[in-house]
């Protein structure tokens, strides 16, 4: 697609480009940018202001209106042409429909969208061999297995999708892919599919270019180099290791059944081998072709062919010989400053010392550019990037002032100051800021009394005046601008100047600056009020200052001189003024760990004339943050440069760019668990543990496992064990996991321990045991002693001196134990609790009995010894039967002695 433009006078052309859609902000966005058209676009100027449009591998998604849009040096200097071009993108599609006569059935080529202009050619195949041209429709038998498709003459490898007459049955065959590019010395897969409706007999790969198909495997040139593998029905590769520059060439399939053999007139894939070398494969395209000081240049990195093993390529940039920065996308755009030439080249990543040759872009006021081929050269204004190995010479357009051969006469010479300018350019002759139409010529003649002062330019670069001049020294009307263009960013303040002269016989009454089309001083503006000021510094000097700059200020500002007489005198053109924003583009602004980022400090024209930039992260300035170009690379990106980013102007610091954002993308780290509560855990108890990790995006999934167990315990962040026994005791860990990887914490270790009754609940027990015993042997010796009273006194008298011995009992809770067990239990016990329990009779005797209370219990190494007393208060003898108090004359005592076994302690 192609269009031409037009556009005033004046104006530089600083950006071409197509486009289909516009940004967020409305603002189109060029092809070259949109992901969509990556790699298959590219953009041809000349010099005509003719402009083209190219898209390679053409899709039905690319149908849409494309649109032209230029932007220029001017304040809203945009430009769109609408409507634009509309294009559609059809396929080739074979439609099978049956006669009226059920004899036969026909065969339709036609398109998917819209139909083909300019009257095109059909040709028809039929097994992958041409049967006919020059139809639309072509007849067949309704029982046909044959497989059928079309294409359009001179573009056969864009042919329809293959048909079967009776659905799927037929033969056919399906190419992967139908163009490749590999380096030379690597091996390439060539694959397709392929269906022989009867049982195949022998199928082979062939090159296109051959009078005969030979089948590769025989092929001398492919000794060694071949290997075939796949079925006899289905896929089918041919692989060529050790490529070499002549195995670029088509290769296509065949097969043979009982009844068919695959056509060989049937496209196949397109091989593409290359060096990559230096002078060949990569070059770098400069546009727009014409450069002036302080507009936007765009380098295109382009290939002859994309490598197949690189379908999206990272493009990496060179300055100087020197790594720029690298990006996906294969243009770099950067602000021209004069002065320099430097050169810019690039290369592929993985590829990265086959780089492109080298291209210098300058910018100055005017340039030659000699180019030496043999013993020819050329100069131009303008470096032209379609000759690599250049050397550029910046120069100047002047005017020189010399006797003419006419008395009284002086002649003007607009001339370069370096070399000469080829292609019989055409000059342009301004007195005093006036253009003189009718002067095209390279040299004047004037008067030699003439006040007024002259310039040149040439032909199509009119903004590139030389300075004025006077016929007569400095006896005339001149105004010297410091500066012709300036940039400045939005918010700071600027300074205008110039120098002056004015005939000897006029005087100076008064000065000022103005924008407009009618000199009018540009204090008196409204938006300008209390932002302006005048300066003169020496004679016949004037600065104009403005402070707090915005974009609305930005103008061409002419300098207007008033003299006495009516001397009334402009400097034009003025000083073109451009304020900006300052912007940092981010590309991209969401990236994983491991990838680059892009960062661009862009203005819309270049700040000063060697500008530094500053980079900021989170408001503090990067280590190293100074670089003398516009971009940085962030590479290999990490989870610590996320954050927000922003840049500045070296000089201008209080001038920030709005912050971008940087998101990465990384898998779980710093993966750990805590325990709540900690310490040692007691069986019957409960704990919960907690895994915490550091992911973006966050972690989605929780796995909790036991150190040795292969099956997952749990999932989720937390973990709760509740009862928890012994069993429960082990190393614990868990995985956090989200959609960039998983990361496994280190193990925890849960001790538990068992269950222990604490000494004072033990004394408690068997305390309460013992008293409960006593108790119940002191009711038995009760009833004893009153089932056994005799009926006389004697016999009382002798019951009561039975009841003087010491009674002993011996009490065990070893009963359920065997009587070894018991005996071994019984050597152990170390501790021995007594119990003594006291009868208060009337004449204060004691009876004396014995327990002995055995308890099983943990053993320890100390001896507690524990005593109980216990004294039960019998009625006086008083009130006491007579045989009762003959008992009280006998003293009874019970002792109680309660063994422990000792617990070890651990």
């Amino acid at each position: 697609m192609s269009c031409s433009y037009t556009y005033p006078r004046g104006y530089i052309i600083t950006t071409t480009f197509w486009f289909i859609t516009n940004n967020a902000e409305g603002n189109p966005v060029s092809l070259s940018d949109d992901p969509d058209y990556k790699g298959r676009v590219t953009y041809r100027s000349d010099k005509m202001n003719g402009h083209t449009l190219t898209i390679t591998d053409l899709r039905e998604s690319d149908s849409a209106t494309y649109m032209f849009s230029f932007i220029t040096d001017q304040t809203r200097g945009r430009y769109t042409g609408s409507p634009g071009v509309t294009l559609s993108v059809t396929d080739l599609q074979v439609k099978v429909t049956p006669t009226w006569r059920a004899t036969s059935k026909t065969l339709t080529c036609s398109t998917t969208s819209c139909p083909l202009t300019g009257n095109p050619t059909y040709i028809w195949y039929k097994n992958g061999q041409v049967v006919t041209e020059n139809t639309l429709h072509y007849s067949v038998y309704p029982d046909a297995v044959d497989s059928y498709f079309c294409a359009v003459k001179d573009h056969e490898d864009l042919h329809s999708p293959a048909v079967c007459v009776q659905g799927q049955s037929c033969s056919r065959v399906n190419y992967t892919k139908r163009r490749i590019c590999v380096l030379k010395g690597s091996t390439v897969d060539i694959s397709c599919t392929y269906v022989g409706y009867y049982y195949t007999t022998s199928s082979f790969w062939f090159r296109s270019d051959k009078s005969t198909p030979e089948d590769l495997t025989r092929d001398p040139e492919y000794a060694d180099r071949v290997e075939y593998t796949g079925t006899n029905r289905g896929s089918f590769t041919l692989r060529i290791s050790d490529l070499r520059e002549e195995d670029s060439a088509e290769y296509r399939f065949t097969f043979k059944t009982y009844s068919i053999e695959w056509g060989h007139s049937f496209p196949g894939t397109s091989l593409t081998v290359t060096l990559f070398s230096l002078h060949s494969d990569l070059q770098v395209k400069v546009t727009p072709g014409t450069v002036t000081e302080g507009s936007w240049v765009t380098l295109t990195c382009i290939t002859t062919c994309t490598l197949t093993d690189i379908p999206n390529p990272t493009y990496i940039w060179y300055k100087n010989g020197e790594y720029l920065f690298s990006d996906s996308s294969p243009q770099y755009q950067y602000s021209v400053s004069r002065g320099g030439s430097d050169s810019y080249s690039c290369a592929l990543r993985g590829h990265d010392k086959l780089s492109s040759p080298g291209v210098t872009v300058d910018a100055s006021s005017l340039s030659c550019l000699r180019v030496t081929y043999t013993s020819r050269s050329i100069c131009s204004l303008i470096p032209s990037v379609d000759l690599p190995c250049t050397t550029i010479y910046p120069t100047d357009l002047q005017v020189k002032v010399t006797p003419d051969t006419e008395a009284g006469k002086r002649t003007l010479t607009c001339s370069t100051t370096s070399c000469t300018l080829t292609d019989n350019p055409t000059y342009i002759w301004y007195r005093n800021g006036q253009s003189l139409d009718w002067l095209t010529s390279q040299q004047h003649s004037v008067w030699s009394s003439e006040t007024e002062s002259y310039s040149c330019a040439v032909k199509g670069h009119e903004d590139l005046r030389s300075p004025a001049v006077c016929v007569q020294g400095h006896n005339c009307w001149r105004v010297t601008y410091t500066k012709r263009r300036i940039c400045v960013l939005k918010g700071s303040t600027v300074d205008i100047s110039c120098s002056y002269t004015h005939p000897t016989s006029y005087i100076e009454q008064g000065s000022f600056w103005f924008t407009q089309k009618h000199p009018v001083d540009v204090r008196s503006y409204p938006e300008s009020a209390g932002r302006v000021e005048y300066n003169r510094n020496t004679e016949n000097h004037h600065t104009m200052t403005i402070t707090h700059l915005t974009e609305k200020d930005s103008a061409e500002y002419k300098f207007r001189l008033i003299t006495t007489n009516e001397g009334r005198f402009s400097g034009l053109p003025g000083v073109m003024l451009t304020v900006t924003d300052i912007l940092l583009e981010m590309d991209p602004t969401s990236v994983s760990e491991g990838g680059w980022v892009t960062l661009r400090c862009r203005t819309q024209c270049t700040v000063g004339l060697n500008p530094t930039y500053i980079w900021y992260k989170n408001g503090q300035r990067l280590t190293n943050p100074v670089t003398s170009y516009n971009s940085r690379i962030v590479y290999p990106v990490s989870s610590e440069d996320a954050g927000n980013y922003s840049c500045v102007v070296e000089g201008l610091e209080r001038i920030l760019s709005p912050e971008e954002t940087l998101t990465v993308r990384y898998g779980p780290k710093n993966t750990s668990v805590s325990v709540s509560p900690s310490g040692e855990l007691v069986e019957g108890s409960s704990v919960t543990l907690t895994c915490s990790s550091d992911a973006n995006p966050p972690v989605d999934k929780y796995t909790w496992y036991k150190k040795n167990v292969t099956s997952p315990k749990a999932s989720g962040q937390s973990y709760i064990i509740t009862n928890i026994i012994s069993e429960d005791r082990g190393e614990y860990y868990c995985e956090a996991q989200n959609g960039r990887g998983s990361m496994n914490s280190t193990a925890l270790m849960i001790i538990v321990a068992g269950k222990q009754t604490s000494v004072v609940t033990a004394a408690v027990g068997i305390i309460v045991v013992v008293l409960v015993l006593i108790l119940c042997l002191s009711g038995l010796m009760w009833f004893r002693k009153k089932a056994s009273k005799p009926t006389n006194t004697r016999d009382t008298s002798d019951d009561g001196q039975g009841d003087s011995s010491p009674v002993y009992d011996n009490i065990s809770n070893m009963a359920m134990t065997s009587t070894a067990a018991q005996t071994a239990d019984t050597d152990n016990q170390d501790d021995v609790h007594y119990a003594s329990v006291q009868f208060s009779h009337s004449k204060n005797q004691e009876v004396p009995l014995y327990s002995t209370v055995q308890l099983h219990q943990p053993q320890k190494q100390d001896q507690d010894v524990q005593y109980a007393a216990v004294k039960f208060n019998l009625p006086s003898s008083a009130s006491q039967p007579a045989a009762a108090q003959a008992a009280e004359v006998d003293a009874s005592e019970i002792y109680s002695t309660v063994n422990k076994p000792r617990t070890k302690k651990t």
